[in-house]
């Protein structure tokens, strides 16, 4: 964990007096406390793997891809809502009818409901997600890394990695999903090398192996850009995108294939149990042969 210095600390306490301001927040306060405001001083999350995406990257790499994906948004992990509010909200760019994030540290909640009220807050684990919440247009998120601890797991992925946990949840709420998750968790290279690398073996290959999902590289956006912007962290994460309603169609198709092939198998065998009716040519009387005696 990097040692964190006075100036931040000090923007830091700058950030936490502008929190305490009655009334709402201005878009230049709220931006200043995204950027201000660290995790890391009054909280050790080296050991849960969380770390608050840097402003710049959720304001224009994250954003392209999330701003235009619906009008129904949940973003678990959501830490203090930035990657909703630079996705839904900044710039007075309001494209979504209803935003929902999901957080399980009470502390980041209330943060997060002073710079993002524009959101119906859940102060839960994403393994614990109330009942009532419905269907989304496009989830997003930032999740913890790696093999960090967790109270659950997910419908169909059983391996340890937590990013993978939250986006097999994503698939049965959402028809879309945008995620900032580990290079080494993706199935390609973009960020920091000298060219696109798609990735024929990896952990990738497991996840969607079990899950159906397929986790597919953005439109072009290098985050190694940001590196030094992370805070207590020195990952090199990717932009991933998962299409869930081709990952849905694809399964019914599938389905719908075996099912057809069963029907057919019973047919068949509904055929090779019937007996065949033969007329003696001599006597005209109807014998009855097995496919046996059709064969002799």
């Amino acid at each position: 964990m990097r040692k964190i210095s006075k100036p931040v600390i000090k923007k830091h306490k700058e950030a936490c007096a502008l929190l305490k301001k009655e009334g709402a927040l201005t878009q230049d306060e709220r931006i200043f406390v995204f950027e201000n405001w660290h995790e890391g001083v009054d909280h050790d999350q080296s050991w849960a793997g969380a770390f608050f995406t840097p402003w710049d990257m959720a304001a224009t790499g994250f954003r392209i891809e999330a701003r235009a994906a619906g009008r129904r948004v949940i973003d678990l992990c959501a830490g203090i809502g930035i990657l909703s509010y630079a996705s839904c909200v900044w710039a007075n760019f309001d494209t979504a009818s209803e935003i929902v994030c999901v957080e399980r540290n009470p502390h980041y909640v209330e943060v997060g409901k002073k710079v993002l009220p524009e959101a119906r807050w859940i102060c839960a684990d994403v393994f614990d997600l109330p009942k009532d919440l419905g269907h989304f247009d496009v989830a997003i998120s930032n999740p913890p890394f790696g093999r960090v601890p967790k109270n659950g797991t997910a419908p169909r992925y059983t391996g340890p990695e937590f990013e993978y946990h939250a986006m097999d949840i994503s698939a049965d709420l959402a028809d879309y999903g945008v995620f900032i998750i580990p290079q080494e968790s993706a199935s390609f290279r973009y960020s920091g090398v000298p060219y696109f690398m798609d990735k024929s073996e990896g952990k990738h290959l497991k996840f969607q192996e079990q899950t159906g999902i397929r986790i597919d590289p953005n439109c072009g956006i290098d985050t190694s850009m940001w590196s030094k912007e992370w805070r207590n962290t020195i990952q090199t994460p990717e932009i991933v995108v998962c299409d869930y309603q081709e990952m849905r169609e694809h399964q019914r198709h599938e389905t719908e294939e075996a099912h057809l092939f069963e029907t057919e198998l019973e047919d068949l065998a509904g055929v090779e149990n019937e007996p065949a009716l033969h007329i003696n040519s001599t006597q005209g009387n109807p014998v009855q042969l097995s496919l046996f005696d059709w064969a002799a």
